[in-house]
């Protein structure tokens, strides 16, 4: 028997994956490229040190390693300057590590004075994590929404003012949803879920109504 086929075989279909990423990569940006010109925002392929550290003080920013941003668009939606970007992170480590891509809708929302918070699905590590006081803000007057998401933020009296019956009933609707706000920013993506070229627009239009609804 020929040990060395089965290496070789690994070797051919790690490099048929590579060039497959490769070249799915280059379609994703070259459309991407496209809804910018048509949305009419300035568009770059990567995200520089500049950036990132611009967003380091959220959650999200801080998982894992092998941090990257790519695709950028930034403009004015409605009014209000936005950003939007492909974000991954790579967490663990050989066999068990993972990369994580997502679509991440940024929102200046400084002049609505928002408090700090952080929003995401609820998980059972979450739950393990309330008995031991890991504070989770949940609200009797919407059930459902407390029990899909855990909400924190550094002072839980400004954050339950602005997540308002609108707001609760928005996140209720739409199920898996994660959302952070340093108080300047708004930020607005699925986790591990990329957004379509062509449905670009589509998620500008959801992150404004949410933003329209901490507004009120």
């Amino acid at each position: 028997m020929n040990f060395w086929i089965i290496p070789l075989g690994v070797i051919v279909i790690a490099g048929i994956v590579f060039i497959a990423t490769r070249y799915f990569s280059k379609q994703r940006t070259k459309a991407i490229q496209q809804t910018a010109e048509s949305l009419s925002f300035m568009f770059s392929e990567k995200g520089g040190k500049t950036l990132m550290d611009e967003f380091n003080g959220f959650h999200l920013f801080s998982l894992g390693y092998a941090r990257r941003i790519s695709n950028v668009l930034t403009g004015k939606f409605n009014l209000a300057p936005v950003t939007i970007m492909d974000y991954k992170y790579t967490t663990g480590g050989g066999k068990n590590s993972h990369t994580w891509q997502q679509t991440v809708l940024v929102i200046e929302c400084g002049k609505l004075q928002l408090p700090r918070f952080l929003l995401r699905p609820e998980n059972l590590f979450d739950k393990i994590g309330s008995v031991f006081g890991k504070k989770d803000i949940n609200f009797e007057t919407a059930p459902v929404f407390s029990k899909r998401y855990l909400l924190r933020g550094d002072d839980e009296e400004p954050v339950r003012m602005v997540f308002n019956e609108r707001v609760l009933e928005y996140y209720e609707q739409h199920p898996g949803l994660c959302t952070e706000c340093d108080g300047a920013k708004l930020i607005y993506y699925r986790s591990s879920k990329l957004v379509r070229p062509e449905g670009m627009q589509a998620f500008l239009q959801e992150g404004n109504d949410l933003f329209n609804l901490f507004k009120t």
